[in-house]
């Protein structure tokens, strides 16, 4: 019945797919860009400028950079040509698919803004190499643009050359180390930020050439000699070079003293040939930002001293203006105001990055624990609890105590704190009495796994657990439910043999795929496979079956996905599934990683069912089985956020914490009658919220109380939905029914369920659906066709009503007339188990 319910549903929303193709083929409208141009390299070697100037003509003034046949970025300034190979060059606009030229504007734009900051702020400021992080779909979004960090204030002195790389680097150290302690909270002074702009115009448009060259090692040292910020990068580029003093590219702005380093570590990026297409550019943010990990070590103490401003740049007006429209749309659904606005949760100094979750937010999570649940159900997976504190001997053994315990909050009783301050313990009574929060569940689950003797037959053994993790952020880092400190996952690790990891890799994709049709997202996420890095650990063969077995689930998956070479972890390879949201931003959420090393640093073992059987390393009859850490949403905090932004709050019936509110309406000044209508209402909450055949034979829910005649009991139902019927609606002399509806439209019930004296005289209710008009689109489940539309979740209630009561008349809009009280349940009911 389920799937002929689906099937209904889709068809119609498959009828409407032509006409909201047509509309958005109007709406869509717009002037023409320009194209690509891909044209041949000529034999002779010539100037990339020279060559777009002879193929594009008058249109030459809007490509901004180019890439060869051989993917490779190349500049505007080269020259070309006489390349074995390279057959043609593709000459990129700004709009262009490819962010080759995006990237390149917003690199050059960041130099703009690096000497603009120096004239502005007179010299007494110290900036880093700047960086870039471009769109992740179509659309340009929130974290597109360039940006930098800078130290407020100067160096007294130069820094002091170093003859070789270790002295260089104790230089630069020392320096920096200096600088940071005598660095405070940065700011920009009132109206700098215009002011900034107003000179990055002025430098753009005096059309100013960007000169690239490259200077022995010891020149750039002594250009940038009173910068350790910019030593430090020269540094991270001599060891990208593996050479102790490389010859240095620098980018210099014509007819002007500035001069930086040329972006060596700024991925497909090259820097334009002028100044004049950056026409439009603005600076959208200055804020204080905490030192990154590689300097915090350096002033462990000192709290957020860099500065750190963020831009973005286009080649006109317009599409600055279109963005900052789009930029303010997007911020009206900024998770943290939404958030507030809903009642769903709330941050407190009390403890940064710890949010509190109220009640309708937990509503929420237990719904999206619901959905992870089910597929544990299909897909056999058991939910286990681990300890919240390890002793520090458990972190030694699994290895988060060398590499991850500055990431760790340790914890300790105070009576055993104060033993250790007077010197009555050693030292090792002192660590005995060391705890670490849990950071991850991965190694309670290898002990887990090591409580009892394991048999071939029990794999592969599949553990989820959602309890809550801690982690130590930086204050400076802490967003929202963005980057907490304390967070759940929907964590899961299977142990398993080698010949089952592809076919459960290949599970664990179709999970993911299920998961997130369900939640809205359909086939917007990305699958990239990292393989080995230079640091692993274990033998090279096991790599390459693991490898192997990836790459196999993966194309098995039917799904496209990337290879991201040497970006595995050091303990195993892994898939990183990136999500795109509605906005087109990529968020790092599920992973699949295969992990060698916790097997064997636990010693983890099963029997093999030849007992005489011996594996290397292993005593005979038994092997080592292998680890997969499996998360599909993440974070559940991370992923809500990242949902509340993509439906701004409009949540389907099945996932809404608001899912129908009764709202009594008195006609009459009778107080028998006015009683009686609220009486009703509260009866009909009930029966929406439990169920009538709950409610008129288990009063008392699903519990036995004495007395009852147990032969005769039936079994409840265990669905119960969010029914609200707020105190002050029950007063007569209240508010009027059109501000009670108002009030529930802004908080977005799904159905607002009315009843007066001719609903309670029938034992009807008047139903209405919310109001859609501003609500985003809700992608249908994965399992529609690939043409399937976005539709409204309006749209899909109408379609199952249609396909659950084929004949019952509805009103006109958001109106659906009159229903009985086991009507609307048994809708309800269909609404929530199609997630619809």
């Amino acid at each position: 019945m389920a799937m002929a319910w689906r099937a209904a549903i889709l068809a119609s929303l498959r009828r409407s797919a032509v006409a909201q193709r047509g509309t958005r083929a109007l709406t869509t409208a717009h002037v023409a860009r320009a194209e690509p141009r891909t044209v041949p390299i000529p034999a002779q070697p010539t100037g990339v400028a020279q060559l777009l100037n002879e193929a594009c003509s008058n249109e030459a003034g809007a490509y901004l950079a180019a890439r060869n046949s051989e993917g490779q970025p190349v500049s505007l300034h080269a020259q070309i040509g006489g390349e074995k190979g390279t057959q043609s060059i593709t000459f990129l606009p700004f709009e262009s698919k490819d962010k080759l030229a995006q990237r390149s504007m917003w690199i050059s734009a960041a130099y703009l803004l690096s000497a603009a900051l120096d004239s502005v702020c007179g010299g007494r400021i110290m900036t880093s190499t700047p960086s870039v992080t471009s769109s992740s779909g179509d659309r340009i979004d929130a974290a597109s643009g360039f940006s930098l960090e800078a130290l407020m204030g100067a160096l007294s002195e130069p820094v002091a050359y170093g003859a070789n790389a270790q002295v260089a680097a104790s230089n630069v150290a020392a320096a920096l180390a200096d600088a940071f302690a005598h660095a405070h909270t940065p700011k920009l002074a009132k109206g700098d930020t215009e002011l900034l702009e107003k000179e990055m115009k002025r430098l753009s448009s005096a059309n100013h050439d960007f000169i690239l060259e490259e200077v022995p090692w010891e020149a750039a040292w002594a250009l940038f000699a009173r910068n350790p910020l910019k030593l430090d990068a020269l540094l991270r580029f001599a060891r990208v070079c593996n050479e102790e003093q490389p010859r240095v590219p620098l980018v210099r702005l014509s007819k002007t003293s500035f001069v930086d380093l040329a972006p060596w570590d700024c991925e497909d990026a090259v820097v334009l040939r002028r100044t004049k297409p950056i026409k439009a550019s603005k600076v959208l943010l200055s804020a204080a930002a905490s030192l990154p990990a590689d300097w915090a070590s350096l002033a462990p103490d000192v709290g957020q001293v860099l500065l750190r401003v963020r831009g973005i740049a286009f080649p006109n007006a317009a599409d600055l203006q279109n963005y900052a429209k789009q930029i303010a749309e997007m911020e009206k659904a900024d998770h943290r105001l939404l958030g507030l606005a809903q009642g769903l949760f709330f941050a407190h100094d009390s403890s940064p990055g710890s949010p509190f979750v109220m009640m309708h937010g937990m509503r929420l999570i237990r719904k999206v624990e619901r959905a992870i649940r089910d597929l544990y159900d299909v897909f056999g997976y058991e939910e286990v609890q681990t300890p919240q504190l390890y002793r520090s001997s458990l972190w030694k053994q699994s290895g988060h105590w060398d590499k991850y315990r500055e990431d760790m909050f340790s914890a300790q009783g105070f009576a055993e704190e104060a033993a250790a301050s007077r010197g009555c313990c050693s030292a090792h009574d002192a660590q005995s009495h060391l705890f670490g929060l849990k950071p991850m569940n991965c190694p309670g689950h290898c002990v887990l796994f090591a409580h009892q003797p394991r048999s071939y037959r029990e794999l592969p053994m599949r553990v989820a657990e959602f309890s809550p993790l801690h982690r130590n952020e930086a204050t400076g880092a802490l967003s929202g439910l963005t980057r907490v400190r304390r967070f759940h996952q929907d964590d899961a690790h299977v142990f398993c043999t080698p010949e089952q990891v592809s076919t459960e890799i290949q599970s664990m994709l179709h999970m993911l795929a299920l998961a997130y049709g369900v939640f809205g997202f359909g086939s917007r996420f990305e699958l990239v496979l990292s393989t080995r890095p230079d640091n692993y650990i274990g033998e090279i063969d096991v790599w390459n079956a693991a490898e192997a077995s990836l790459k196999e689930a993966l194309d098995k998956s039917g799904r496209p996905w990337s290879l991201n070479e040497g970006d595995g972890a050091f303990y195993g390879p892994k898939i990183d599934i990136r999500l795109v949201d509605a906005m087109g931003r990529k968020h790092q959420t599920a992973t699949i990683q295969l992990d060698f090393q916790l097997p064997e640093r636990f010693q983890l073992e099963y029997a093999l069912a030849n007992p005489s059987e011996e594996r290397p390393g292993m005593r005979p009859g038994h092997a080592r089985p292998v680890m997969i850490h499996r998360a599909i949403l993440g974070s559940f905090e991370r992923f809500l956020a990242i949902l509340l932004e993509q439906c701004r709050g409009w949540w389907p019936f099945w996932l809404s914490p608001r899912q129908a509110v009764v709202i009594p309406t008195y006609s009459s000044s009778d107080p028998t009658v006015q009683e009686r209508v609220s009486a009703y209402a509260r009866q009909v909450r009930r029966q929406l919220a439990r169920g009538m055949h709950d409610e008129a034979q288990h009063p008392n829910g699903p519990f036995l109380v004495p007395g009852m005649a147990h032969h005769a009991l039936e079994v409840p139902s265990r669905t119960r939905f969010f029914v609200e019927l707020p105190p002050h609606y029950l007063e007569p002399a209240g508010e009027t029914l059109g501000k009670k509806v108002r009030q529930a439209q802004l908080h977005r019930f799904n159905f607002l369920v009315v009843v007066g004296q001719q609903e309670a005289e029938q034992g009807t209710v008047s139903v209405r659906i919310r109001d859609e008009r501003h609500a985003p689109a809700w992608h249908t489940s994965v399992d529609s066709a690939p043409d399937m539309p976005q539709a409204k979740v309006q749209d899909m209630v109408l379609s199952a009503i249609r396909a659950t009561f084929p004949d019952k008349p509805l009103g006109e809009g958001v109106d659906l007339g009159s229903w009985r009280v086991e009507e609307l349940r048994r809708l309800f009911c269909v609404l929530d188990a199609l997630h619809v």
